[in-house]
């Protein structure tokens, strides 16, 4: 793990090819990216990265030539009929690009099968090297941090760690308080974004994480105060596709990301 990192993840500029978003993240001072290797369902076409060797290499040369890493590998969600075999070929596009983390969401709803295939999956990640990172959302079936940490005690393995995505945390009922008894240990990662305080609604909760966030200080989550219970290098990545500037080149909206966010980090670990 690459603490003190601050990525920007795909899904903030998903309309981004990967190679043009390494760029835009480069020019635009994040020092690490998360990419998409493997579709979802309900995206098959953002990006086929893992069945193509020859583009997964000429990604990491241009990464490595920008001066940028990437971080996060996705999409590795926890389906009902997953299998190793299925996510194989995303483990072996993360070890070439030089991942750190996968992200997988929890997606199947039978609790003792998602521990066995995520028991499954830290082990296949960890012989890639990479760690496996398992992220709650409210509109899934493992829905808050309470039910992430049940399900990563279950799994019991040291290659198995939670992602906390902030506005996931807020909109799940999440508290500061509960975040700061979670162990250090068991914590990969933050996504990071902002919206207003007010939840959405159920039916809410899927756009406003698709295309309804906000960069970090733009609104009214309790940012400062979760930073101050984590610790103060933590890796940070940017999941923020904004609510207001859907209009704009992928570019311009990467550029003003980094702008807001890094300068939102520098004043966030000047106060630590």
């Amino acid at each position: 793990m690459k603490d003190g990192m601050i990525c920007v993840s795909h899904l903030t500029a998903l309309d981004a090819a990967p190679e043009l978003f390494i760029t835009a993240a480069a020019n635009a001072g994040f020092t690490g990216v998360g990419l998409r290797v493997l579709p979802p369902r309900h995206a098959p076409l953002q990006y086929p990265v893992a069945v193509d060797p020859a583009r997964c290499k000429a990604l990491r040369m241009q990464a490595d030539d920008l001066g940028i890493t990437v971080f996060e590998a996705e999409s590795f969600a926890m389906e009902a009929d997953a299998s190793i075999e299925t996510f194989l070929p995303g483990l072996e596009a993360g070890a070439v690009l030089g991942a750190s983390v996968l992200v997988s969401g929890a997606v199947d709803p039978d609790e003792t099968r998602l521990v066995e295939n995520y028991a499954r999956l830290a082990e296949a990640a960890a012989e890639f090297g990479i760690t496996m990172a398992i992220e709650f959302m409210p509109s899934r079936p493992m829905k808050s941090l309470r039910d992430g940490l049940r399900v990563l005690n279950k799994v019991d393995h040291p290659n198995a760690r939670l992602l906390i995505d902030v506005l996931h945390l807020i909109r799940s009922g999440g508290t500061i308080e509960e975040l700061a008894a979670v162990p250090e240990d068991k914590i990969a990662y933050v996504h990071l974004s902002d919206a207003p305080l007010a939840h959405p609604g159920q039916e809410g909760l899927t756009p406003e994480s698709r295309a309804g966030r906000l960069y970090p200080g733009e609104g009214e989550l309790p940012l400062a105060a979760l930073f101050s219970v984590l610790r103060s290098d933590i890796a940070v990545s940017l999941e923020a596709p904004h609510r207001d500037q859907q209009d704009l080149p992928p570019t311009e909206r990467v550029r003003r990301a980094g702008a807001q966010t890094l300068s939102f980090m520098r004043g966030i670990r000047a106060a630590a």
